[in-house]
């Protein structure tokens, strides 16, 4: 397939990469995040349960930095992108089976924890590749259409995929039925999207590896550590990446369980189709909304500019929660206005999460495997709150603990206090 000719501008044909290329990175992790726990609570497992194996399926996106240096000194990030793919749609197929047959729940996070495995992997080519592929300039312009693309990919699994499944059980199939058919259908657009990048993804020169024949891997494994943290400011880097999103991610853990529990137990009591529908219509268009204005505006401005707004924004529609589960609206117009205020918000705010991330790595010789550190201990961040959201919840009541999320967005607004300092004010505006 050929992008050369006049028709296709240099960003038009990074546009449709970045876009393929971060659905496919966003999909198998939102099947495991964000997907998985909605299945399972069909299947009749309790929320503490639920969490408690989200949170050990997500342990591969914490420890990637581990085999980031593999990744990053051998072989070209495009070859490690179209293998994970394949790999993934593989063991999607596998977990669909783990689904139909009723497996314990110890199988069920062998099976997730293969596939975030693959997807972890993945993540670190993706990454990199975007990181050789683009000058910093297109990198800013494109950050909220790259979040964007996989915040769809998470929408059109919580959204068309759980309405897919909802559709399948009023039509008269068991739960385990019911999933095996959507998770095979997520392995086949797997594969298809491998064989998709496997032509459109340009060739950079740059894409080659950063290891060389004199030096072992065993050495670059070692120096990409050392410098990590010997970076200036590693301490402040890594609170910022634990912290940024410390109040969101216990939402985000517990609130497809607060949509769909029974009233009695203070949800809200939807099924998949109308959870779906909700999720993958007006979330989407507020989520593309948030971050394409977010990587518009950074491109403009700076990140520096937008940074407050973004973590405002980003934290802001934790209310809205606390007052659906105060008054348990049955009105979808309430609901949906609040999902879809929540996914501009993310949309938002997670850009400027992913370009502070970017800013910390550039102009460094592991660039690629500094990010991926970098977004190890992103996914760390993620992890550890769900060992507890939960139970927690499950203790306290869903308004208690959406108020206790709140106030864990704290630690946030310190820490972009503290970064817009360091932020060069010309950071991540477009190159004329």
């Amino acid at each position: 397939m050929n992008f050369s000719g006049k028709r296709f501008s240099p960003q038009g044909v990074a546009a449709l990469w970045a876009a393929t290329l971060y659905f496919a990175q966003g999909l198998p992790n939102a099947v495991v995040d964000l997907v998985a726990p909605v299945a399972m609570k069909d299947l009749g497992f309790s929320n503490a349960v639920i969490t408690f194996v989200a949170a050990w399926a997500y342990l591969p996106w914490t420890l990637k930095a581990l085999w980031s240096p593999l990744v990053d000194s051998v072989g070209r990030k495009r070859r490690w992108i179209v293998g994970t793919q394949a790999a993934g749609a593989l063991l999607l197929a596998g977990l669909a089976g783990a689904f139909f047959f009723g497996v314990p729940a110890a199988a069920v996070v062998a099976a997730l924890f293969a596939v975030a495995v693959v997807s972890a992997t993945h993540d670190i080519a993706a990454d990199g590749f975007y990181m050789l592929a683009l000058d910093s300039g297109r990198q800013a312009l494109l950050s909220g259409w790259r979040s964007t693309f996989f915040r769809l990919s998470q929408i059109f699994a919580k959204g068309g995929i759980v309405a897919a499944a909802g559709f399948f059980i009023a039509g008269g199939a068991d739960a385990g039925t019911a999933w095996l058919r959507v998770f095979l259908g997520v392995a086949a657009l797997s594969g298809t999207l491998a064989l998709v990048h496997a032509r459109i993804l340009p060739r950079p020169a740059t894409d080659v590896p950063a290891g060389t024949r004199e030096t072992p891997l065993r050495e670059d494994f070692v120096d990409t550590w050392r410098t990590f943290f010997r970076k200036e400011r590693v301490g402040f880097l890594l609170l910022f990446l634990l912290f940024f999103r410390f109040g969101e991610v216990q939402i985000g853990a517990v609130s497809p369980l607060f949509f769909k529990d029974a009233v009695e137990n203070g949800g809200l009591a939807l099924d998949n189709r109308v959870f779906g529908l909700l999720n993958g219509t007006i979330g989407v268009a507020a989520m593309l909304a948030g971050g394409i204005v977010a990587g518009w505006l950074v491109s403009r401005n700076g990140l520096r500019a937008w940074l407050i707004p973004m973590i405002l924004l980003l934290n802001a529609p934790d209310f809205i929660y606390v007052a659906l589960a105060h008054w348990q609206p049955a009105s979808l117009f309430l609901t949906g206005t609040g999902i879809a205020v929540e996914q501009f918000g993310y949309g938002f705010g997670f850009a400027g999460y992913m370009l502070f991330m970017l800013w910390s790595c550039a102009g460094t010789p592991r660039a690629v495997a500094h990010y991926a550190i970098c977004t190890g201990f992103m996914a760390l961040g993620v992890m550890l709150p769900k060992f507890w959201s939960g139970a927690l919840q499950n203790l306290i009541g869903y308004e208690m603990f959406f108020w206790w999320s709140i106030l864990c967005t704290l630690p946030g607004f310190w820490l972009v206090a503290k970064a817009r300092r360091m932020i060069p004010s010309d950071f991540g505006k477009k190159v004329s």
